[in-house]
């Protein structure tokens, strides 16, 4: 695994993990039954090993960062599927993958999302803007240069992501509701919802070759039509 650098406002720790790299046999075997079984419905070998190294690689961070062995770990998944740790409720993390790289991120004080995509070309890039991005976000990707716009779409998207996968709050949120930029700057974004609302800090790095990532960290939270929050040690927002 490889640490990365985070802007120091962002608060949280972040780590870049090769999937095609074999993990330390000591973390396979610290894996659930759990996660073995799911580990097993993958068809093919490579996506199968993938995921053990994934998760492996989960376990062992999230020891190293609480103090309890990787083995002893438990997982519980909030409404919309967010992993969680059921002890140990302070620690937040996430986990993103594409292809062969995985980043994991861990935040002490409040909820985290990250999201990782591999650069690559888009040619539905248009069709997916028109359902997932704001207006703005859409005449801004079309005003680009065409060679620009794959990594421009790209930034974007894991921008939307990283917030949706730091708050929990899943397909309740129409994405084209909140604006995220297709340009990397970190910024704060707001985001209300049906069930809830939250404030986010956002950053997007590139500091992973070849791909385009994102890490948003909640500022704030609270119920449908309501101010925002800040949050409480220890509460888990999801």
């Amino acid at each position: 695994m490889t640490t990365l650098q985070l802007p120091s406002s962002m608060n949280c720790r972040l780590w870049q993990v090769d999937l095609d790299a074999a993990p330390p046999t000591q973390a396979v075997a610290a894996l659930s039954e759990a996660e073995w079984d799911r580990a097993r419905r993958f068809v093919f070998k490579r996506d199968r090993n993938r995921f053990i190294a994934a998760h492996a690689a989960l376990r062992e961070t999230l020891a190293s960062q609480c103090g309890f062995p990787a083995s002893a770990l438990e997982f519980a998944l909030g409404p919309v599927g967010k992993p969680s740790l059921v002890e140990h409720g302070g620690l937040r993390f996430n986990l993103s993958h594409s292809e062969s790289l995985a980043l994991i991120a861990v935040c002490d004080d409040a909820e985290v999302g990250v999201d990782i995509e591999l650069l690559r070309p888009m040619p539905d890039a248009e069709a997916l803007a028109e359902t997932y991005f704001s207006a703005a976000e859409r005449h801004a990707l079309a005003a680009l240069p065409a060679q620009d716009r794959d990594r421009a779409f790209l930034c974007c998207w894991t921008r939307k992501e990283a917030c949706l996968k730091a708050t929990g709050m899943g397909l309740s949120v129409d994405t084209r509701s909140f604006e995220v930029g297709i340009s990397p700057e970190a910024c704060e974004v707001q985001i209300d919802a049906a069930d809830g609302c939250a404030r986010l800090a956002l950053s997007s790095f590139n500091d992973v070759q070849g791909a385009q990532c994102a890490v948003a960290r909640v500022l704030a939270c609270g119920p449908a039509h309501a101010a925002c929050r800040p949050l409480v040690d220890n509460e888990m927002y999801a």
